[in-house]
Formats: structure tokens, C-alpha cells, sequence
């Protein structure tokens, strides 16, 4: 009994009915009649049931064959191609398992009949081969020997502009020889792309010179570059002029073949093979010299990139010298920082700026840690690390250092940041220069406002860097705003995915910018994370792109988070978007579940796609633990670079605090019943004391035998040390603004409460002449404004560290107290037209009249401030239902379109060119907001040229919390 047959012979009607459905989307059937499609598929299946149930006759074979010749026939008739006929086999590999998918263990056929099933459906892929070809097993070998000849001479590297007859004649004569030629020459492309000039001949030692050829012009070798095809010229003597441009006069060749190299979707020359009689070239030479110059392509696109990587080597080696020479001349210290060794060498002009004799340093960048000194340390060392990490070209700051007698010399160190490909800082060179002349003389009393300025540069720096590195990360990024999941950013690279610019899809809702891929549900994802707050990752998610040629629609598989973004921790309502694309190791991976023939091309797709992405990858057998690490891998983990590693003895390299975590999400994903996914973060074992943690994220996946038992452990790994450590910093530099705003708030307030009190007391004297008391109004004009401001900071501290703002609330008539509030405003500027609207009956309700006065001082000032002085401003208050409606409105200039969204942010300002007498911190609306919030409020703002500026306050009468807002 044979459950193989069983199954086909009992299910035949289905199988053909599902192979038809499944083969209407292949485009091999596009356009095919039912029958056509179906073909002799039944009779197919007949004869593969009758040799797994009976075993294989000469006469059964014979049967097959007519039936698998005649589908391949029909298909070359409707112009498939090999791969296409190829994939209806594998089609039909994986639709007859799926017949006892359902079915009880006892009853799904052993390995025996499906290796039965499998060598049958091997063999038909093998006939699809030799019937699209033509090629015989002798010729097919003879077709690799050459390869392998064309290998062993391939030369290592190659530099442009140098002599190439010496190395590439051996290929050309050799495939002189795999063609059965007289002889054969080679032209290489110029840099500009126009002209070719020969290379190699096989009939010459030195290249003649003065010969070359136009790309784009009438002759031969110009009509090749531009083809895509080989071409014949069956006549090669009597051409005219303009036809022989380029070739060998020399040459007594009457029939040429030519064929040109085409990496990379870019010109690289073209080969010309010449037969010495007249004749006519077959399809099959073709076929085998496009083989041959395909693979010759690969030869030198590979050695003139060595060649070029060893013009670089040379480049780096004499800038170096220049260095080395430049440092010797230079009056300040100069150091050169080795960043994956740690290993500092500093010049000699150290001892003369800080006293230290060369044997005296230390050989590694702790050395110059401990001399900084200790309030600068943590500052100076965060500071470096972070534009190592980031993506700066350049690093700078003046802290305090140590010198050999302990003194503190103030410096100025700059340094330049040198990356490798992947972005990663691997050398800084840099120079430290004396300033303590210069600072003694610019700091004095103003120590404190320039600490104050320096911190908010920096944080504007960080944000700038956060934004390049969004702009230039290795990843695809971009954050959708809002419900309609608007597009605010979209770095280069996810562009590049979705086939689209920058410029067409900035600004745009995601389904307007991309409308091909509404109804494949990524609208209804998005609208779930936004609804929900809980982020979605998804795995090789197929999505269609309208990104092919001419706009027609392209399946594409991705790998990517959508992570939730809050207003009130990020300044933006929406969604980040992680991507990258899996395309290609997805269709390696599907073609190689059902093509064991091609499985090794296939890994090799699948190598390639996981270097572009950067990623390593592992292959384990659960069963015994034997575990396949590619390169990347081992290099991220730290494990030896050759021989066969257990798991367990793999799982040694995983930082003990992780260990346990990693196994957990292992177990998890080879659990029985489960989805199978593994998805696990977690620090590689430091391989020496003091070495920076190491980060990885590994993606896997756990596949089942037919018995429901884990067989094989596959996944991804990625270096995430980078992430981890820019989330670590921003979270470090959040924390320090917020202690450091409140520290400095709370030490300034005792001295100006005490100049406060100064001024009144000198106010109060008979005997001040007019000057001095317009002297002493002017301080305490100054110092009233310095006090405001610390409010201001004290509540903003208070309200980003503590939650909010704490609100009294208390039974108010809210009518008076708006009125007490504008008459002080009128006294202040008399100058000034303020107009008020209040209801006729008094509104009563439960606020915080302290709370609330702050409030429309704020928006008073803010509209005194930016409106003209010709023209009013008005306030209007009215009761609505279940609140009431606070309106301030003021002329002018509107706010900028660009600020509306984040006016109410800290540090945001209306309008840019203030001048220093009316400048502020910036924290006004954010502390009316809060106000607001805390009395469970809302608050809007319009602007417009036409119609001016308006706040709106919306209080409810009784919803106010006693401790804090939120």
C-alpha cells in the first residue's frame, strides 16, 4: 500500500481543480484557455501515483515522460520560460502534500513515499532543463570546466589606467578556445562611459594603441555595446569605415560574434570573438558565450574593485604621513585615537602644555579620562561618546584637565571622527589647545547664563542629530502622523521602498501617496496602533507597490514596527515605521521549500540579501544541537571564526544576565501548537574587561516535522548596539535638562527676592533724585522679569518631573476676576486699546483663581507682546454648556503655519526676532496649557493674516483635580 497514490488517485478531480486555481496567477498561463492551463496534468498524476504504488518500468518512466514532454512543449509554444515551467512543478510539489495536511499521523504517507513523490517531481524539473536548453550532460560539463579554468586564472585585482594585456589575455584566449575561435579581443569602457578602448587580444602582447570605439555610435562594436543580445557580422572584410570603428585591422577574421558586459545594469566593455571562415553561429554558442561573458563580468568587476580598494590603501597611507609631519609642527597637542583598540598616541608638544614627558602617559583613552577633572568628567566622556555613536564628522569642547602638578588648565580639544563603510567611528584625530587665558577673561559673573545658553545648544544639536541619523540610518524610517496617518518623515531609503520621492509623498496621507495598497489591510494596522497604543511587528508581510516598471503593481515583503508615538512624550500624535525589505529572501526561501535542485543558489540569494541588510544568520538541527553560523554571526556573538559550535556551547557567548531570557523566547517558539516565531534582544559576552556591551536582536523562526516536533531552528541576527545606546543617551540627556532647569531656578530666586526687596526699600527714600529712581525702576523692572521667569521654570520643572501642576480650587465668581485682571493689564500699558466682553450674569463655578490669573496674564502678555500697538486686543468670556469659553485675541503678523502644532511645547516661541528687553524662556503657553489640563480643559489657537490671532479656553465648571493636572 502506497498512501502517496492513495491520496492522488482518491483526490484527483481536486488536486487539478486546485492546480488550475493556483496556476491562473503564474504568468506562464496568462491568457490560457482552462484545458491549456490544465494540460496533461491528470494524466501526469496517473502515472506518478502508478510508479509510487508499483514501483518504476522502463515502460511507466516512458509514460511519464510522453506526459511531461508534452506540457513542456505546450508551455515553450506560449513563450514560458525555464523558470516558469519550473514553478508549475513546484506548484504541484506543494499542493499534493496538502491533501493529508488534515489527516491523522497514522495516515500521512512516511518518508520513503515522499521521497518517492519529490524524485519524480526532481526529474520532471530536470526534463524542463535539458528540453529549454538543449544542452547534453557532456556539454553541460564541458560548459563548467571552462568556468573553472576562467576561476583560476581570474586575476586578484586590477587599477585602472595600468596596462591589462598581461592579465585578462589569458581569459580571452581561453575563451577563444571554449568558442572554438581564431581569436578574440576585449574593450574595456572609459570613466566617462562613451568610449572603449581594447584591453586584451588574443593575437597581440602590448595592445596597439590609438584604436577605441563610441558607445553610441553606428559600428559594430557600438551596436553590441547597446544590445542586449549577441550579435553576428557574418562579413567582417570590405566593411566600411565607419563599421570597422575600433577593430583590429590586423586580423584576418571573417566572421564576428560579439556580446557585451553588463554588471550591474552598467556598460563595462564589450567582447568580440572572430572565426576564421565564414559561417554561421548556432543559438546554443550564443548561449554558451553569454555564459562565459557573464561570468567574465563577475571576474573583472571583482578585480577593478580591488584594484580600486588598493588605490585607497595607498591615498590613506600618505595622508597619514602628511599627519604624522603636520603633528610634528604644530604648537598644540595632537593626539590620534585608535576607537577599536582604545589606544591614544599623543605628540611631543604635551609636555610643554601640560607638563607630561611621554613615558609619563598613559597608552590608552583612560589616561586621559582620569585627568579631566571630576565635575567635567561625566560631561566630557558622554559628550565624545555620543557624537562617536551618532553620525557627526566632528567633536569639540572646553572642559577642565589635570596637568602633571595637579593644576586645572582649561581646554579647548577638537577632533575628527573617521568611519568605516557602516558609519561606525574607527579612528579620531584631534588637537587640545590652552584657553584658560581667554575663559578667566570672558566668564565672571556670567558663568551661569552662558551654562544656561550652552545647555540649549546642545540639546538643539541633539535634536539635529537625531533627525540626520533618522535622515541617513541603514534603515527604512518614517513617522505618520495623526488619524489620517499623515507622512512627516521619510528618510531616503524607505522612498527608495516605495518607489516613490521624497517630494511626492511628504505632507500626504499614506493612502494618497501610496493609494495601490488600499484594501491589503496596512490602513486597518496602522488605525489598531494608534486606537490601541500597543505596537505591531510584523514579519515578511507581503504588501503590493505600484513601484515596476510603467506602474504596475510589484509584491514586496517587508519586516517592520509600527511603534506608537504620544504628543505628550515626543511633541507628535502618530506612528514610527521601521522597515526593511525581505523580498528577495523570502522568494529564495519559498523557491527553495519546493526546488531541491536549486536549493544551492537559493542560500546564496538568501546570503546575499541577509549582507545587504547587514544581518548574520544561524541554522540549527534541534535534534542534536549541531548548529551552521555564518560569518556576520559569529563576528556579533564572538565566536570562533572556523569549526563546528554546539547551541549550548554557542549559548556560552550570551551575557549571563540574558542567557535566561534567550532560552526562554527559544522554548517558546519551539513549543508545540505554538506560531514558531523567536524574536529576542539580548548583550553578547564581553570578550575582554572594559570592552563596550554589545547588542543583538535575532529573528528566527522554528520548523515542525510532520509529527508537530521542532526540527530546525533558522533566524537572523542584527547588531543593535548602536540603537540601544543612542535610546540610553536620549533617555540620560532628558533627565539632566529637566534637574538642571530646576536646580537653577531654585538658586536664583534667593538673590532676586532679595534685589526685590532692595529696590522697594530704596523706592521708599525722599532723598533719590530723579535719575537714581529711574535707575532703580529699572532694576526692579529687570528682576521682576527675572522672577517671572523662574515661575515659569519652576513650574515647568515641576510639572515634567512631578506630573503636573497643583490646582486650589475654590467657589468663583469668574467675571470679576477676568475684569481685575485686564484693568491691571490697562495700568500696565495704558498705551494700549483692551477691549472686554463679559456676560451680564456672573459665572460661577470651582477653579483655582491663582492658577487661572496666571493663565490670562500669560495670554494677555503674549498678545500685548506680538500684536502692533495700534491695534486692540480683546477678551471674551461667555458661558457654554457644561464650561465655560475664555477667548484673547490679537492683530498682526500670524504664527508661522510650520510653529502651530508645537506652540505649546517648552522653549517655543511665536515669533523669532523679539528683541532682548520682551525675550522669555519660551514656557508661558506651555504652563497655560497645563493649567488648563489640570482644570480638565481644553485649549485651542487659530492664526491667520485676515483674522488674527485667537486663544481659546474651554473650562468645565467642576472638573478640576485637587493635586495635580495632567
Amino acid at each position: 500500500m502506497n498512501l502517496v497514490a492513495d491520496f492522488i488517485e482518491a483526490n484527483l478531480d481536486v488536486l487539478v481543480r486546485r492546480f488550475s486555481e493556483a496556476a491562473r496567477g503564474l504568468e506562464s498561463t496568462q491568457g490560457l484557455k482552462p484545458s491549456e492551463r490544465i494540460s496533461t496534468v491528470p494524466e501526469y498524476l496517473h502515472a506518478v501515483a502508478a510508479i509510487c504504488r508499483h514501483g518504476s518500468t522502463p515502460e511507466r518512466l516512458e509514460t511519464r515522460a510522453r506526459m511531461e514532454e508534452a506540457h513542456i512543449n505546450l508551455r515553450l509554444r506560449v513563450g514560458a520560460t525555464l523558470e516558469d515551467a519550473t514553478d508549475e512543478y513546484t506548484l504541484l510539489g506543494r499542493l499534493i502534500p496538502q491533501l493529508w495536511a488534515d489527516a491523522r499521523p497514522e495516515r500521512k504517507p512516511g518518508a520513503l513515499d515522499l521521497q518517492c513523490l519529490f524524485q519524480q517531481i526532481e526529474e520532471a524539473m530536470e526534463h524542463v532543463v535539458l528540453l529549454f536548453s538543449g544542452d547534453s550532460l557532456e556539454e553541460r560539463q564541458r560548459e563548467k570546466r571552462f568556468l573553472r579554468q576562467l576561476d583560476a586564472l581570474a586575476p586578484r585585482s586590477l587599477e585602472p589606467g595600468t596596462d591589462m594585456q598581461g592579465p585578462l589575455k589569458p581569459l580571452v584566449e581561453l575563451i577563444a578556445r571554449a568558442m572554438e575561435a581564431a581569436g578574440a579581443e576585449l574593450f574595456l569602457v572609459d570613466a566617462g562611459g562613451r568610449r572603449m578602448f581594447p584591453a586584451a587580444h588574443t593575437l597581440h602582447l602590448v595592445a596597439p594603441p590609438g584604436r577605441w570605439a563610441d558607445t553610441q555610435g553606428p559600428s559594430f562594436l557600438g551596436r553590441v555595446a547597446r544590445s542586449e543580445e549577441p550579435l553576428v557580422l557574418a562579413q567582417a572584410r570590405g566593411l566600411e569605415d565607419f563599421e570597422r570603428e575600433g577593430l583590429d585591422a590586423t586580423s584576418a577574421w571573417s566572421t564576428l560574434l560579439g556580446l557585451r558586459l553588463w554588471p550591474h545594469g552598467d556598460l563595462m566593455g564589450v567582447l568580440c570573438v572572430g572565426f576564421a571562415e565564414a559561417r554561421p553561429v548556432p543559438p546554443r554558442a550564443k548561449r554558451f558565450l553569454e555564459t562565459l561573458v557573464e561570468y567574465l563580468s563577475g571576474i573583472l568587476d571583482r578585480a577593478l574593485l580591488m584594484g580600486r580598494l588598493s588605490e585607497a590603501h595607498s591615498r590613506l597611507e600618505a595622508s597619514e604621513t602628511r599627519y604624522r609631519l603636520a603633528s610634528q609642527a604644530a604648537a598644540d597637542t595632537v593626539w590620534d585615537w585608535n576607537l577599536l583598540t582604545q589606544h591614544v598616541s599623543w605628540s611631543g608638544e604635551t609636555r610643554r602644555l601640560l607638563g607630561f614627558a611621554p613615558e609619563e602617559i598613559g597608552p590608552l583613552a583612560d589616561w586621559w579620562v582620569s585627568r579631566i577633572h571630576p565635575e567635567d568628567r561625566e560631561r566630557v566622556e558622554h559628550g565624545i561618546h555620543a557624537a562617536i555613536q551618532g553620525t557627526q564628522a566632528r567633536w569639540q569642547d572646553e572642559y577642565r584637565f589635570l596637568n602633571r602638578q595637579g593644576d586645572v588648565v582649561r581646554v579647548l580639544d577638537s577632533g575628527v571622527i573617521l568611519r568605516d563603510a557602516a558609519g561606525r567611528g574607527v579612528r579620531m584625530v584631534g588637537a587640545m589647545q590652552d584657553v584658560t587665558s581667554r575663559w578667566e577673561a570672558e566668564n565672571g559673573h556670567e558663568q551661569l547664563l552662558r551654562e544656561a545658553r550652552t545647555a540649549r545648544v546642545q540639546a538643539d544639536m541633539a535634536l539635529s542629530q537625531l533627525h540626520a541619523l533618522l535622515q541617513q540610518a541603514p534603515v527604512a524610517l518614517a513617522i505618520f502622523r495623526g488619524p489620517l496617518h499623515v507622512v512627516e518623515l521619510a528618510n531616503d531609503r524607505v522612498c527608495q521602498l516605495w518607489g516613490r520621492s521624497c517630494e511626492q509623498v511628504l505632507g500626504r496621507p499614506v493612502l494618497e501617496a501610496l493609494p495601490e495598497v488600499a484594501g491589503q489591510g496596512i490602513r486597518e494596522l496602522l488605525d489598531g496602533v494608534l486606537t490601541t497604543g500597543v505596537p505591531y511587528v510584523g514579519h515578511e508581510l507581503p504588501v503590493r507597490l505600484a513601484r515596476a516598471a510603467g506602474g504596475a503593481l510589484e509584491e514586496a515583503y517587508f519586516n517592520l514596527i509600527y511603534q506608537p508615538l504620544h504628543a505628550a512624550e515626543v511633541g507628535i500624535e502618530g506612528i514610527l515605521v521601521v522597515a526593511s525589505e525581505v523580498t528577495e529572501a523570502v522568494r529564495a526561501r519559498q523557491r527553495a521549500e519546493g526546488l531541491a535542485a536549486t536549493l544551492q543558489a537559493s542560500e546564496e540569494r538568501l546570503r546575499l540579501a541577509l549582507d545587504a541588510a547587514d544581518m548574520g544568520s544561524w541554522d540549527i538541527e534541534l535534534a542534536t544541537g549541531r548548529g551552521t553560523w555564518d560569518a556576520r554571526f559569529r563576528t556579533m556573538l564572538g565566536l570562533p571564526a572556523q569549526g563546528d559550535i554546539l547551541l549550548d556551547e554557542a549559548m556560552r557567548f550570551v551575557l549571563e544576565e540574558d542567557r535566561r531570557k534567550v532560552e526562554h523566547a527559544m522554548e517558546e517558539a519551539a513549543r508545540p501548537g505554538g506560531s514558531g516565531e523567536y524574536a529576542c534582544e539580548f548583550r553578547a559576552r564581553l570578550p575582554r574587561p572594559g570592552q563596550a556591551e554589545r547588542w543583538i536582536s535575532g529573528r528566527g523562526h522554528v520548523h515542525f516535522g510532520p509529527d508537530g516536533r521542532p526540527l530546525r531552528f533558522v533566524g537572523t541576527g542584527m547588531d543593535v548596539t548602536e540603537r540601544k545606546r543612542a535610546e540610553e543617551a536620549a533617555r540620560q540627556r532628558a533627565e539632566f535638562e529637566q534637574y538642571l532647569v530646576g536646580i537653577v531656578s531654585h538658586d536664583l530666586r534667593n538673590p532676586l527676592s532679595a534685589i526685590t526687596l532692595g529696590t522697594s526699600s530704596l523706592l521708599r527714600r525722599e532723598e533719590l533724585s530723579e535719575r537714581a529712581t529711574k535707575a532703580v525702576l529699572r532694576i526692579q523692572a529687570s528682576a521682576e522679569r527675572a522672577v517671572r521667569m523662574i515661575r515659569d521654570l519652576l513650574d515647568f520643572t515641576q510639572a515634567r518631573m512631578g506630573g503636573g501642576l497643583p490646582v486650589q480650587c475654590q467657589d468663583l465668581e469668574l467675571g470679576a476676576l477676568v475684569r481685575q485682571v485686564v484693568e491691571e493689564a490697562r495700568m500696565t500699558a495704558p498705551e494700549r486699546d483692551l477691549q472686554l466682553s463679559l456676560p451680564l450674569a456672573g459665572l460661577h463655578g470651582c477653579w483655582d483663581p491663582d492658577r487661572v490669573t496666571q493663565l490670562l496674564i500669560n495670554l494677555l502678555g503674549n498678545a500685548l507682546k506680538y500684536s502692533p500697538e495700534d491695534t486692540p486686543v480683546a477678551v471674551r468670556l461667555r458661558e457654554v454648556p457644561g464650561g465655560v469659553l475664555l477667548e484673547v485675541h490679537n492683530g498682526g503678523d500670524p504664527i508661522a503655519s510650520d510653529m502651530l502644532p508645537r506652540i505649546f511645547q517648552p522653549m517655543q516661541r511665536g515669533a523669532p526676532g523679539m528683541d532682548a528687553a520682551t525675550r522669555s524662556v519660551g514656557l508661558g503657553l506651555y504652563i497655560v496649557r497645563t493649567i488648563v489640563h489640570a482644570h480638565g480643559g481644553t485649549i485651542d489657537v487659530t492664526s491667520a493674516r485676515e483674522t488674527g490671532t485667537t486663544f481659546t479656553v474651554r473650562l468645565p465648571h467642576a472638573d478640576a483635580k485637587q493635586t495635580a493636572g495632567t
